[in-house]
């Protein structure tokens, strides 16, 4: 009987996590090595009890907490995961959010203005 209890409390707990998706999120951030902006897009899953509902709070402390990262450590894996805990125990600690689990689907730079002149000129597609 027991037995039966404890599975039922498991699933119970599991109908309640949501997943929200958050797509083409666009952010800029700094580039350690240039010292200039880079304009990042992502695409990422949260996974946990009522964040669908509350996803206004989530997007915000993503705006938040992304703006505490470098570009160059967004894209190592130590990065990522750093990033992924610096979410949950922000959301957690400032909204009350619990979030379960971050996947970041897509991660990737934009490139700016001056970058395309610059690959133009190299090519020699561009006058000067």
């Amino acid at each position: 009987m027991k037995k039966i209890l404890v599975i039922l409390l498991v699933v119970v707990i599991n109908l309640t996590a949501q997943m929200l998706n958050i797509d083409d999120f666009s952010s800029v951030v700094f580039s350690r090595a240039t010292r200039k902006p880079v304009t990042i897009t992502l695409n990422l899953m949260v996974e946990g009890r009522y964040v669908e509902d509350e996803s206004y709070k989530i997007i915000d402390a993503l705006n938040i907490i992304i703006g505490s990262f470098y570009w160059e450590d967004l894209i190592t894996s130590r990065g990522k995961e750093s990033f992924k805990t610096a979410l949950k125990n922000y959301t957690t600690k400032k909204y009350s959010i619990d979030i379960d689990n971050v996947y970041i689907q897509k991660i990737q730079s934009q490139p700016s203005t001056q970058e395309i002149i610059d690959a133009l000129k190299k090519e020699g597609l561009c006058v000067k």
